[in-house]
């Protein structure tokens, strides 16, 4: 049987939730992901991290491997995108963090805006809390696991567009939410929500 012919029914045998067979998957495969990660981030945390985030997604949306032509390209893309998407939140909060401290250093009472922050935060967690349940989730894998609308569609069995009016309307949830309870949100915060 051909190298593509024995892939093919691994990814078969994954899609039909054969433990056995992902990890064949993983001990085949996780070698070329780390060496990739490491490659691109130089860190053999995060690498190893990567590792384990794209395998968990692998196997969260096994029922969609049956589509994929080659599993090598498949995992080099798949682990590419993590990375730069990683890197592009670490960017972003790390942006929020400096404009933050900025804030702070400017201002006459740091505390007072520490207490204010961390208010906010918490109120940001509480609206959060309070979407309904497919809004949550489609705003939590979009926010904190860094997923595309239409890897979420495919995680969540939903439509990309479907994906796209939850995360709006959760977005306008949790503005409404902290507005309600008097936190007036600066322009570089609400970037990231």
């Amino acid at each position: 049987m051909s190298t593509h012919n024995q892939d093919n029914q691994l990814l078969l045998r994954i899609t039909q939730g054969d433990e056995s067979a992902f990890r064949q998957l993983f001990d085949q495969y996780r070698d070329l992901i780390y060496s990739f990660s490491y490659h691109l981030t130089q860190s053999d945390i995060i690498a190893k991290d990567v590792v384990q985030d794209i395998f968990v997604k692998i196997w969260t949306t096994r029922s969609t491997l049956d589509q994929i032509v080659s599993i090598r390209a498949w995992m080099l893309r798949l682990t590419r995108n993590h990375v730069l998407n990683g890197l592009k939140r670490k960017a972003h909060e790390e942006a929020l963090l400096r404009e933050i401290g900025s804030r702070l250093s400017h201002s006459l009472r740091p505390t007072e805006e520490a207490v204010h922050y961390r208010e906010l935060e918490k109120q940001l967690q509480q609206a959060i809390a309070q979407l309904p349940p497919q809004q949550q989730r489609c705003y939590l894998l979009s926010r904190d696991a860094g997923l595309k609308h239409d890897e979420i569609a495919t995680t969540l069995g939903i439509s990309p567009e479907t994906v796209k009016k939850h995360i709006m309307v959760a977005i306008q949830s949790i503005k409404k939410h902290l507005t309600h309870n008097g936190n007036l949100l600066p322009e570089f915060f609400l970037f990231f929500l």
